[in-house]
């Protein structure tokens, strides 16, 4: 007779760690009231709401605990420096670390910045676009004397006037403003 299996005990609040309105609610709080990780347990309080920089701190739910942990270890929560904070009507500070929600580091141009945008003309009529730092490419193709400017995809968005015309409307159409437009001609003879 084999032995029955151990029903698996989970930790409180460790069904919820992936739950999105969770995580959405404890890294607003982190911002305000704020988080520490008291004595050498590490654990989890809140400070009182619209005070961040208050001395006492009350313990969490243990759902939002698992959750502080969980974003810790993901990277989206820091911690902080040390303070000190009085924890249930203690009389004594005791140490702790503050939790901040980590900063978000661009690692590209945003939406309405200015970016680089080449337009290499590698027959006469055809131009492709890039713009690296934006990551987005195009054509523009010469028609009936204006120039159809399409997106990586070969979706017309418009036309324009020349090169230049055609790739700062291809930029507009991603978000960006091409400041500047570096436009270079092939120099091979094609044979018709």
């Amino acid at each position: 007779m084999s032995p029955l299996p151990r029903p698996r005990r989970e930790i409180a609040g460790q069904d919820l760690l992936f739950d999105d309105e969770l995580t959405d609610r404890t890294l607003r709080e982190a911002a305000d009231p704020g988080f520490v990780l008291v004595g050498i347990s590490e654990a989890v309080h809140t400070r009182h709401t619209g005070t961040r920089a208050a001395e006492h701190a009350i313990p969490t739910r243990p759902d939002i605990a698992a959750t502080v942990y969980q974003l810790l270890a993901a990277g989206r929560l820091v911690p902080g420096p040390r303070v000190s904070v009085t924890v249930d009507g203690r009389a004594e500070p005791e140490p702790a670390t503050s939790v901040d929600v980590a900063t978000v580091a661009t690692t590209g141009p945003q939406p309405g910045d200015r970016v680089l945008v080449h337009v290499d003309v590698v027959r006469p009529g055809h131009g492709l676009v890039t713009c690296g730092a934006a990551d987005f490419s195009g054509s523009i193709v010469r028609e009936d004397g204006t120039y159809l400017v399409e997106t990586e995809t070969g979706d017309v968005i418009g036309r324009a006037r020349s090169y230049r015309a055609g790739a700062e409307r291809l930029a507009r159409h991603h978000g960006f403003v091409a400041d500047p437009v570096e436009i270079e001609h092939e120099h091979e003879v094609y044979a018709r």
